[in-house]
This record gives C-alpha cells, structure tokens and sequence, in this order.
C-alpha cells in the first residue's frame, strides 16, 4: 500500500539550497516544508571544494558553525601556464575552508529545528503533475512507495536535472558540465594562508586546477577538465607540474571526492506551475569557479519567499510563479552573465596568451586593483573595471602583437 504525505511545499534534494528556502518557507510559522534526499545522510558525498567566502556568508545572513570551518584563507596565489604569477591577499580573512558534510548538516538542522521536516533514503522517482502542473512527488523512501501531495515543489536537485527536465524546461548544455577529481592530501608543503590556482591546457583544459590549505601540512587539490580523464591530469598536477608537484608529490592521499561543475550559467526559464528550479539545478552557479552555495541559498531564499506568498493567495500557476525569476535576475543575473562572459574568455584563449597576460599584470597594478574592489562573489563589477580598464586593454593589444610578431 502507498503511503500518502501532505505537505505545503516539497523539496528535491537536502543539500544548501532546499535548506535556504525550507527556512524562508518556515520562519513565517504558517506552511509546511518537507525535504526528500536520496542518500542515507545529509552531505555525504562531498562533490564540492568547500571554500566560501567570509562576505557570501554575510549575505546570505548564516553563522557558520565553529566545527564546520576547517581553515581560514587571506588570499589567491594565480599561477599561469609558464608558471608566472601573481598574488592578491588582505590582511583580513577572505574566506573559510569549511567540511561540506558538517555545513550541510547544520543547514538541514536548521530546517529541523523550526518543524521542517527531513527524509533520508528517499530518492524522487517522478513528479505528480495535473494540467501541466505540479501537484506533487512520488518518492521511494527505505524502499517503500510513498505519495506526496503539495501544492509547490521547490527543486534542489544539483547538477542532474532530471526533474528539470520532466517539467519541459530546457536544461544545461551537458557540455558546460565539467568533472573534477579531488583529493584531500596530509604531509604537504604549502602556504596556509593562500588558496593557490592554476591554470592552462595541461593540467585542467575548460578549468583550472588548485590546492586549498586545510592546516599547516594537509590541503584539498583538484583539478577539472572538458577533456581527457580528471584522473591523469590530477596524477600529472600532483607527481609532474613543476611548480605544484614540489608541494604535493611527497603527500599522502586520505580522502577522495569530486563530481561535476556548473559552468555554463543560468538556463533560461527557471520556473513552471507549481514548480521552482533552485542551485545548480538552474545553473545558478559562478561560471569561474563553479561555486554554487551563495548564489544558490540567494537565489533559493527568493524562491522561498515567491512560495509563501504564492501559499498565501493560492495561486500556483506559471504566470504566478514568474515573479521568482523575475526577482532573482534582477538581483543576480548580470553577476552570474559577466562570471560567463570570463569563464569564455578564459577558454577561448591559448596559453601562451595567458602566459604574456600574467607577465603584465603585475607590472600594471592589477593585482592592486583587485584587492580593492574584488568580491570572491559578486565579481561583476570586478570583471567589468579589469576588462575595461585601460592598463588590460593595453596588456591586451601588447601581448596581442607580441603572440603575432613572435
């Protein structure tokens, strides 16, 4: 026999963005709010680098727990192809390295403690649909057959997409989704207080590859790539590129994870009748780095409070649930389109051009520039003073005719 639930609203997936708009839902104190996560456990797997800024947690108004920060970072170490670099540091903590598992946690315990409600081991197997609208969800949960009935369902799905697409919205270009192999390494010689990147075709092509301080001797390094197997590019960063292997080859492997990155940008309907598409489902997501989490809960917190108000009029239909995309692109989407507009940029150009940028850049007071005005976040403005400004236009026609005449 089925088992029936009756809920206000129901969310697909347990992971940040479900939880950020369960609590908007909640904190009226007037609907329900039920959660459905596949896995036996909140955050397990990790799929993520776990590294979010100090002023992304501001915004979306959250107090990170002690034990769920591992580290604490000031700066960025950028390493081009050649190995040129340069460095942007405060003198203030920039970001936390937090455990995603631990973070996640919290999150979902957040949801419980204002009687949102939580379900592990229950995968979504359909959505129940009448009209074209959704009306509910059927749920596998400990191998039993259960029915939910709701009046909206909120999508925290991540990267798949399938209910995205039973909904007849167009999902993701499946070429914008990278996979990136992480590992997390003890015994290593790094500097804790900089997250170091690393770009170029050898090592991760459509990405970039970094090492993340943890402590003194451990640290978390990935690499992604459009191309080829993550796994011998990670063995090549770690054993063989002349810079990071220094670092990293005499450590020892104690943790493994990685999953796919969202880097093509927001897909262009984000809603249907009863229906919301919140995080990387929508591809709410910087393109740059392919960090979800404070976009994702921002935008997630709209479609919470698109929902209470839509609970409140009974009114479900698409034309009624336009308003959440409406709202969320005013705030976010000309941030997320200039992180896209770089993340083509930086995949269109080669190597030795952006071996001749890094040689420049330091010479023309970029990295100055950034650490005035750079947000890990919002990096629109960031991205539009740079490109630009009239020190990159002229690194840009310098570098140009040098590539050409050499």
């Amino acid at each position: 026999m089925t088992k029936e639930i009756r809920t206000d609203v129901a969310c697909i997936g347990g992971g940040p963005a479900s939880a950020f708009a369960a609590m908007e839902i909640l904190k009226s104190g007037k609907f329900s709010v039920e959660i459905f996560e596949e896995h036996e456990e909140i955050g397990v797997p990790v799929n993520c680098a776990g590294l979010i800024s100090v002023s992304g947690f501001k915004k979306l108004k959250i107090k990170v727990p002690k034990d769920s920060i591992q580290h604490k970072v000031k700066g960025s170490i950028f390493y081009s192809p050649a190995g040129h670099r340069f460095e942007v540091s405060r003198k203030k903590v920039q970001a936390y390295v937090i455990d995603r598992a631990k973070f996640d946690k919290f999150l979902i315990s957040k949801v419980e403690e204002m009687d949102g409600k939580v379900h592990l081991d229950a995968k979504v197997t359909s959505i129940l649909k009448k009209d074209k609208q959704a009306i509910g969800l059927m749920v596998n949960e400990h191998n039993n057959q259960v029915k939910v009935k709701s009046k909206i369902i909120i999508d925290g799905e991540g990267v798949r997409t399938k209910f995205i697409q039973e909904m007849r919205l167009k999902p993701t270009y499946r070429g914008s989704l990278v996979p990136v192999l992480q590992y997390d390494l003890k015994n290593v010689d790094v500097n804790e207080e900089f997250v170091q990147i690393y770009l170029g075709r050898r090592i991760a092509p459509g990405f970039f590859g970094y090492i993340i301080p943890i402590s003194d001797n451990e640290a978390r390094v990935a690499v992604g790539s459009k191309f080829g197997k993550p796994a011998d590019y990670l063995r090549y960063f770690i054993f063989k590129h002349p810079i990071a292997s220094s670092k990293l080859k005499n450590g020892t492997i104690y943790k493994k994870g990685g999953g796919f990155v969202h880097l093509g940008g927001p897909i262009k309907k984000t809603y249907a009748a009863g229906f919301m598409g919140v995080g990387d489902s929508v591809g709410q997501v910087k393109a740059t780095t392919g960090g979800g989490v404070v976009f994702g809960g921002l935008c997630a917190k709209v479609a919470g409070k698109i929902a209470l108000e839509a609970i409140e009029r009974d009114e479900f239909s698409e034309k009624s649930l336009k308003k959440y995309q409406t709202e969320w692109q005013k705030l976010y989407l000309r941030e997320l389109r200039l992180m896209r507009l770089l993340r083509s940029i930086l995949d269109s150009v080669p190597d030795k051009f952006l071996d001749a940028v890094f040689l420049s850049i330091s010479r023309q007071g970029i990295p100055e520039l950034i650490e005035e005005i750079g947000d890990m976040d919002m990096q629109g403005a960031l991205i539009k003073r740079v490109l630009l400004s009239p020190r990159i236009l002229n690194i840009g026609l310098s570098v140009l005719s040098g590539i050409f005449l050499h």
